[in-house]
């Protein structure tokens, strides 16, 4: 760039070269020519002269570029020069000193051919069939087959063969190849650096473009280049360019005129000749001149074309040009929108939309969000912004976010650790804020003794949760964690952290948080912090994740989509050329046929064309679909369309139909100096009727003025303003136009939305301008036709939203027409109140009690305060119903009636805490904490002894002086503030009772022993330290949220499965037959007295302790085993009770333990009793008797039940009456039937314990079922039991044969009976399964009064095979396919399972029922095991994976009930095998 060299471009010639600059020398660098300066002056003329000068590349001629563009040109150019082959440079400059042009073009195309025809001595070429390989030419020859030239130039070059030697490899291994063979690399040359390098080592000298000195010296003579050197024979011959040279013709003299006369006649023949000469020299002289000004002519017309062209390319260039909207002079009218009413202030609309669009987004993240069925719904959301309550939508939005965030916060423990830091407190902020937050971290572990993210979480204890959670953000995290989240989480660090911020810059909020609930806000607050909620959420790695997946489809779906399009037009493109092809062919086929074959010949055509066309139909039908599939991928993640000219944004949002735009305050530049004047709307018009495509619009700039050149010769001179008027008219036309007479009156700036200069009148810039819509909605397709014809395509902003509306307008308009118009434009009070009405409708059922009963607009205060009050009572009561504790008061239902009346007396001195006179050093919240992740018992030592520090009291100070919440409505909420600090400690005092009521050993981690030992005194003393800090951090209490979150949190450190109201027995685990479960004194674990080993047939008098009790406490038991059989119980009434509803889920969550030994169910039982945590508060208070001392439960519910007989009261009161008066003899006669039926319920078989014994042995006149010893009747003679015969004795099995009744069930192994499943049947018979015995069961009840679990009152069926039924099933289930039948089918996995199966029926249902001694046939058993198949059948389909199990394993139990001889029918799956 030669211009930098001119005088006055150095503006900074007072600096010499030589003059140096230190390191501390503060001066201003120009990075685009590198230079620096001292002087701002110097440095500004610098600049803008840079910026002002239009710069052109001296490499290449290209001109109009800024600076930079100027030297990357250059740059570029001599690199693409230095690309130019090194061998190829002499035998360029030889051509251009031998070729003597003047035009440059036409010396490129004399080089350039020169050069592809010929391959010189010494250059790099590669051969066609060996591309990676490189050879060297050695020489040039002649084809043997064809003759030297006779003047030694050889123009046919494609006859001459090259002689070549590889540069890898042997060197001697020349090879001969013709020129068709070899190539050169197109890096190395082609005509654009040729062209450069021409360009710059060539000069022109007298006309002719003649080789540079120094480079022809340098290429050509230094190196002793000749062409005989490079190529074989001579040079080819060029004509040189022609130059007018001066006229040569001299001065004539006097001479003739003095010469003799007698010379003239001698000389007139001459003369007569060289006048003849003359004249034709003449005339050759004036042809020249001719042939020079036509040559002339030809030149000044091509310079015409050449800056017509460059004209038109300029007004192009301007026309097509996009600049800033608010910079043009065409726009138009934007059309008026629709204004959103909504029952929601316009400051609040852009935040709620948001909230919505963002739960939507990512619901996939969200905890919690199945409480809002599909999605937030505007009703929700309205009244979430609108209603003060407490349990109403606000709170199960903000629930969802800080619920999500501790999952989120969790995710990020299990893969990192993560220790929050206390550092020593740094003056500056924000690190004075992140050291400090760490002090809530701490508060929550040293008084909850868990951490943040562990606090029980709901709608009354959210706001001291979203306090903590909020002072404890951005707080200090120990190095390996700050490593992970910048590596997983974009580089995020704590001091970037949204609630840093709030807390930095709305500190306030915090402020009032600690008195007031978060519902008492302003609802601009509380859409602070729900922005602080969600952009937390952003910064995890799912959100991340999710957000790069949705931009990677998006990437990948505009890629294709090009791609498309580019296909497209190339088969178009194609298709074209085959129609031309057709064409053509026809006509070659028409030319010199008969008129009678040409018609076919046009029909064949005709034919051809239509085909090719139909095919291209089908192929651009695809080609569409295609389209509309990609342009649905960009849609689904379509949110933001663009901006126009006044800066308004244009939404599509996922959660609502339709278009929003949105004229934000924020202001995103100034008013301009000197507003632009708009062109007339005639003007826009007619330019807008100009082609949109460059090269439709250069076509009809070039008619133009051509058309206006042809003009201009036939008309007179034109001034100049109107030759400048015709130069620039570019809206005219080669035709006609009718233009309107009288134009319309220009639109305003306001009309326009373009700026007026005057920020307190612009409708851009002036945020507080009254006609400003703040949000605004379009939603049909007219609307929408009318916003892209308005757009201007030039403008920057427009464009952009003028292509997303133009490409995706099919979808747009889908999308929106279903637009919610009755919600969004409320703009008369009917409406609202439609509304209103619809919103209460909506949302009543789910938050009818957000108030918890009280009606609409009380005090939340009052409120929180009632439903407290509430809750602490229904919490005492619990405790004392469930002894649990005793309330340490006189009268205790003074303290209830006082709690709720509102004029609490605690009836006593409280005392809370650790005790003893505190550490109030100075410096004892200023230490520093490297961790508190410390030993438990270390930190509780470090902090027993210190003050109360609230996290809250270490805010920075904060020029927020904004009034307490609740500014929104103009009621004031706060005229009982000075009664709420009162309130709040009067129930903290209550709950500090209740708390102070439990026994100690109730409670569980952190403020209990995982298992009660006294002797551990350590461990209780650690608990006890806990649950004083507890206190501690209660009495502190200054809202209702924080006494919340106290009673939350010590209502689940309660062991609530130890509470006489949901006592379940250690061995069996089940909660059924009440009236038989024995309470230990002790611990409150309920027993079943036919669990325990032995069975007790009555309630044991004085205190009964469980056998964990007596082994890990030494207690015992105040009688022996032999005294509890012989003591007589007192008669009492008992109500046979049917097993209500929790009863028999307890039993079908506990059925898969149903199979265990005794000895694995106590150790399941001790396990369950150290880790299994109920966490459900009793919510009744249940009845309770006491018979001898001991406390028998009843049920919650009323159970259904019938009244038993004064007969049965008694025989049941002399149950354990001993046996001896009975007859003993084993065989009975009819007459004894009566003696034995009255005193059935004494005879008890002694190996399964259930009463109805049918034989009793001679020696020790105990009792067995036959069954019991594997006899199929009474005996003839005296039995005598296997423990009274002689053990050298072998036991003999007495059976008659003679009747041929001799059974393969006596071979069978004895019947395993699990004792821990075996009840007591005093009251009921065994519950048969299925309704076909169900009378049978009854009427022998009546008539025999049997309750023997299976007797045997009919030859119908087969009795019970418990051993036989037990190895089936052991095979079944253990069977391949019987996967699917093993468990029960959860409503999780198959939602409509129990919609179409009544009665589901499972294989460990059936062990579990076979436990339990619910069967009294096989036939019921295989009852259910056939259920099992017709459900599996009813169910699946035939091809389902299910069913082919089922049909499968259904198959082997065919097999296996018929080896067996038992009964089975087969469902329809396998209907053809016949039943066994």
């Amino acid at each position: 760039m030669p211009i930098c060299k001119r005088e006055g471009f150095d503006l900074n010639q007072k600096e010499g070269k030589n003059e140096t600059f230190h390191d501390n020398d503060q001066v201003f660098c120009c990075y685009i020519t590198k230079r620096i300066f001292r002087d701002y002056e110097h440095y500004f003329r610098h600049v803008m002269v840079i910026n002002s000068t239009v710069w052109q590349c001296e490499a290449t001629g290209k001109e109009n570029l800024t600076y930079e563009e100027a030297v990357k040109s250059e740059r570029a150019a001599r690199k693409k020069m230095e690309q130019f082959k090194q061998s190829l440079r002499a035998p360029v400059l030889l051509v251009v000193e031998h070729a003597q042009q003047s035009a440059v073009n036409t010396l490129n195309m004399i080089v350039a051919k020169f050069l592809r025809k010929r391959y010189f001595i010494g250059e790099e070429v590669s051969v066609q069939a060996k591309k990676n390989a490189t050879y060297t030419v050695l020489g040039v020859k002649l084809d043997k087959n064809m003759p030297e030239p006779l003047n030694g130039i050889y123009e046919d070059t494609d006859n001459l063969v090259y002689r070549l030697r590889p540069n890898k490899g042997d060197p001697s291994a020349e090879l001969d190849l013709p020129f068709r063979q070899l190539r050169r690399s197109r890096m190395e040359f082609n005509l654009e650096n040729l062209s450069m390098f021409i360009k710059s080592n060539v000069s022109r000298v007298d006309g002719l473009l003649r080789p540079k000195p120094e480079a022809y010296k340098q290429y050509v003579t230094d190196p002793g280049v000749n062409f005989s050197t490079i190529f074989i024979g001579k040079m080819p011959r060029y004509s040189p360019a022609k130059i007018k040279k001066p006229d040569g013709k001299k001065q004539s003299t006097l001479n003739k005129y003095i010469v003799a006369g007698e010379a003239t006649a001698a000389k007139s023949k001459a003369k007569a000749k060289s006048d003849a000469k003359s004249l034709a020299e003449e005339l050759e002289r004036v042809k020249r001149e001719k042939e020079a000004k036509l040559i002339e002519l030809e030149k000044q017309k091509a310079e015409k074309k050449a800056q017509l062209i460059e004209r038109v390319e300029n007004e192009c260039n301007l026309l097509l040009q996009k600049t800033d909207d608010l910079e043009r002079t065409d726009q138009k009218v934007l059309p008026r929108y629709r204004q959103i009413v909504t029952l929601l202030p316009e400051h609040l609309l852009g935040d709620a939309f948001m909230m919505r669009e963002f739960m939507h987004t990512y619901t996939g993240l969200l905890s919690g969000i199945e409480v809002f069925r599909q999605n937030l719904s505007f009703y929700e959301m309205t009244r979430a912004l609108t209603a003060r309550e407490i349990a109403g939508p606000l709170s199960d939005i903000l629930l969802v976010l800080l619920g999500t965030v501790f999952d989120l916060q969790k995710e990020e423990e299990e893969e990192c650790a993560v220790t929050y830091l206390d550092r020593a407190a740094q003056t500056q902020e924000p690190y004075w804020s992140m050291a400090q937050a760490a002090k809530s971290h701490l508060y929550a572990k040293r008084h909850f003794s868990f951490k943040v993210n562990e606090l029980p979480l709901d709608a009354l204890t959210l706001s001291e949760v979203l306090r903590l959670h909020l002072l404890g953000s951005g707080a200090f995290v120990n190095e390996k964690a700050e490593r992970w989240r910048v590596m997983y989480r974009n580089g995020y660090s704590s001091k970037e952290d949204p609630g840093l911020e709030l807390r930095l810059e709305h500190s306030h909020i915090l402020r009032i948080l600690k008195n007031h609930s978060v519902y008492q806000l302003k609802f601009k607050d509380i859409m602070l912090l729900i922005r602080c909620l969600m952009s937390q959420i952003m910064t995890y790695s799912g959100t991340i994740n999710l957000i790069e997946e949705r931009m990677e489809q998006t990437a990948k779906a505009r890629q294709d989509l090009r791609a498309l399009v580019v296909g497209e037009n190339k088969r178009l493109a194609a298709v074209e050329i085959n129609r031309k092809k057709l064409t053509q062919m026809h006509h070659l086929e028409v030319n010199g046929v008969e008129p009678e074959k040409r018609e076919a010949l046009v029909e064949k055509l005709k034919k051809s064309i239509a085909e090719l066309h139909a095919q291209s139909d089908q192929q651009h039908r695809k080609h569409e679909l295609q389209m509309l599939k990609l342009h649905s991928q960009l849609f689904n993640f379509l949110v933001y369309l663009g901006m126009d000219r006044c800066y308004r944004k244009y939404y599509v949002l996922e959660s609502m139909p339709g278009i929003f735009v949105e004229h934000s305050p924020d202001s995103l530049d100034t008013c301009l100096e000197q507003p632009i004047t708009n062109k007339s709307q005639i003007e826009i018009r007619q330019q807008s009727a100009l082609p949109k495509n460059r090269k439709d619009l250069r076509v009809y700039l070039l008619k133009l003025y051509g058309d206006d050149e042809k003009k201009t010769k036939k008309k007179a001179k034109h001034s100049l303003e109107n030759k400048e008027n015709q130069e620039h008219r570019l809206n005219g036309s080669a035709e006609p136009m009718d233009v309107e007479s009288d134009s319309p009156e220009a639109p305003t700036h306001f009309e326009l939305l373009m700026c007026s200069g005057d920020k307190r009148s612009c409708i851009v810039h002036d945020s507080r301008n009254g006609q400003r819509q703040r949000w605004a909605y379009i939603y049909k397709a007219e609307e929408i036709d009318e916003l892209i014809k308005a757009l201007n395509p030039n403008g920057l902003r427009e464009y952009e939203l003028l292509q997303e509306l133009s490409v995706l307008r099919s979808l747009i308009e889908q999308h929106a027409k279903t637009c919610p118009v009755d919600l969004l434009s409320l703009e008369n009070e009917t409406m609202r109140k439609k509304f209103m009405a619809a919103m209460e409708s909506e949302t009543n059922r789910k938050y009818g009690e957000a108030n918890f009963g009280l009606p609409n607009g009380t005090d939340l205060n009052e409120v929180m305060r009632l439903h407290l009050v509430d809750r602490i009572i229904q919490f005492e009561n619990d405790i004392y119903t469930g002894d649990l504790g005793r309330l340490k008061v006189k009268d205790m239902e003074k303290w209830r009636s006082d709690l709720l009346g509102g004029n609490y007396d605690a009836q006593c001195k409280l005392q809370w805490g650790p005790g003893g006179k505190l550490e109030d050093e100075a410096g004892s919240d200023n230490e520093s904490h490297e961790t508190h992740e410390e030993d438990d018992g270390a930190l509780l030592g470090k902090y027993a002894r210190k003050p109360y520090r609230d996290p809250g009291m270490y805010l920075a100070a904060s020029a927020d002086t904004k009034p307490l919440p609740d500014s929104d409505d103009e009621e004031d909420q706060h005229t009982n503030a000075v009664s709420i600090p009162i309130a709040v400690h009067n129930m903290a005092s209550a709950l500090l009772q209740v708390e102070q009521a439990i026994g100690k050993r109730f409670l569980k981690e952190p403020y209990g022993m995982k298992k009660w030992d006294p002797k551990q005194e350590a461990l209780k003393l650690a608990c006890d330290s806990r649950l004083h800090q507890w206190e501690v951090s209660l009495m502190e209490s200054t809202s209702f949220a924080q006494v919340f979150l106290h009673l939350n949190i010590l209502h689940d450190c309660i062991q609530w499965r130890r509470s006489t109201n949901k006592s379940l027995c250690k061995v069996c685990r089940r909660g059924s037959d009440p009236e038989k479960m024995l309470l230990c004194d002790e611990c409150n674990a309920g027993t079943h007295m036919f669990c325990l080993k032995p069975k007790l047939r009555s309630v044991p008098p004085g205190n009964w302790y469980c056998n964990d009790c007596v082994k890990s406490l030494g207690l015992s038991n105040g009688q022996n085993e032999k005294d509890k059989k012989q003591a007589t119980k007192k008669k009492r009434k008992f109500i046979v009770e049917e097993e209500d509803d929790e009863a028999t889920d307890e039993e079908e969550e506990e059925k898969k333990d149903d199979d265990m030994t005794d000895e694995d169910a106590e150790h399941e039982n001790e396990k369950h009793d150290e880790d299994v945590e109920d966490d459900e508060s009793v919510t009744s208070t249940p009845s309770s008797s006491r018979v001898n001392g001991r406390i028998l439960r009843r049920p919650r519910t009323r159970p259904t039940s019938r009244r038993l007989t004064s007969k049965e009261i008694e025989e049941h009161a002399q149950e354990d009456v001993d046996s001896g008066d009975v007859s003993d003899d084993a065989s009975l006669t009819a007459g004894e039937d009566t003696i034995e039926d009255e005193s059935d319920e004494e005879k008890v078989c002694q190996k399964c314990f259930y009463d109805g014994g049918e034989i009793k042995c001679v020696q020790c006149r105990l009792f067995f079922h036959l069954e019991c010893v594997h006899l199929k009747r009474p005996p003839r003679t005296d039995f005598v039991c296997k423990t009274c015969k002689p053990m050298p004795q072998r036991p003999r099995r007495r059976h008659s044969n003679m009747n041929g009744d001799h059974d393969r069930d006596e071979e069978e192994p004895k019947a395993k009976r699990p004792r821990n499943s075996l009840r007591l049947s005093i009251d009921k018979t065994a519950r048969p399964s299925n309704g076909n015995n169900n009378n049978n069961n009854n009427n022998s009840s009546v008539n025999n009064n049997n309750h023997r679990r299976s007797g045997r009152r009919t030859n119908e069926h087969m009795p019970l095979n418990s051993a036989a039924l037990y190895d089936l099933l052991e095979q079944i289930m253990k069977h391949k396919a019987a996967w699917p039948f093993l468990r029960p089918v959860l409503t999780s996995e198959v939602p409509d399972y129990h919609q179409i199966i009544k009665t589901p029926m499972d294989l460990a249902k059936i062990k579990s029922k076979l436990n339990m001694g619910a069967y009294q046939l096989n036939e019921e058993l295989l009852s259910d095991i056939q259920l099992v198949f017709r459900n599996c059948d009813l169910y699946n389909v035939e091809g389902n994976e299910i069913y082919d199990a089922g049909c499968q394993l259904e198959r082997f139990v065919i097999d296996r009930c018929r080896d067996m001889q038992l009964p089975f029918r087969p469902s329809d799956m396998n209907g053809e095998v016949k039943a066994c």
